[in-house]
């Protein structure tokens, strides 16, 4: 069955990421198919439709090319990655972690590169009233992708409730960065700031693994794939 016909269908951020929303919408994220641009119809958005079909709604705009989002186990609030500007240095634009808790928001894009950081091309444009800023910042050029709210018991209680987030890693850097899984931590519902979960796979300048996706098991343990090495790993816990 064919559920919808007319997404974009250019290659640059052309790879789509979707999921079935807790009001049984299924969600899609569709990229902005260039380095700066602003967007034509349905590119840059994530957009929500039917999972019989139908035709897409705009839920958020704004958005370069989100690869990664989940909702937030008890708000079911929508959070998602979005991959910064290239070419605007090692440092430069912070990668995002952004909460969209209803529709209609715009995050920023092309008048910001990531976080508060301007684009040259749209530098001087006026960006939409009141443009949504990050819950969270990550560093420049680590390619943020899949989300997961942690749902389990296997791992420690203060878990729960917290994000991971795959960074596939850099490719615009003089030096490598990302290339690791990040836990954000929440505090009474809200993003408050992220930490090293698993690392390890770059080593002395050069990655030998890139994380995707994470998804969890009934059992509570965590998988993770890397489209580098071609694994799929999983994440247990053993109480002391």
């Amino acid at each position: 069955m064919v559920v919808f016909a007319g997404l974009p269908d250019k290659a640059h951020h052309g790879w789509r990421y979707m999921d079935i929303a807790p009001d049984g919408q299924l969600y899609i994220a569709i990229g902005s198919p260039c380095n700066i641009c602003r967007g034509i119809g349905l590119e840059g958005t994530i957009v929500s439709l039917p999972r019989t079909g139908g035709t897409p709604s705009i839920f958020a705009r704004g958005i370069r090319n989100s690869v990664g989002f989940d909702f937030q186990p008890g708000s079911d609030d929508l959070y998602f990655t979005d991959n910064g500007t290239d070419g605007m240095g090692d440092d430069e634009p912070p990668e995002e972690f952004n909460h969209a808790p209803r529709a209609g928001l715009h995050f920023g894009f092309p008048y910001y590169g990531g976080g508060t950081a301007r684009t040259r091309k749209f530098g001087r444009g006026t960006p939409p009233a009141g443009a949504v800023g990050p819950a969270v910042t990550f560093p420049a050029h680590n390619a943020r992708l899949g989300v997961h709210f942690y749902e389990g018991d296997l791992f420690p209680p203060d878990y729960k409730g917290d994000a991971f987030v795959a960074h596939h890693g850099s490719w615009d850097r003089s030096i490598p960065d990302g290339y690791r899984v990040a836990r954000v931590r929440f505090e009474n519902g809200r993003a408050v700031k992220w930490e090293p979960f698993i690392t390890g796979f770059l080593r002395v300048g050069r990655s030998w693994g890139r994380p995707v996706d994470v998804e969890e098991l009934s059992d509570g343990s965590l998988l993770v794939s890397d489209d580098k090495a071609g694994f799929i790993y999983r994440i247990t816990y053993r109480r002391p």
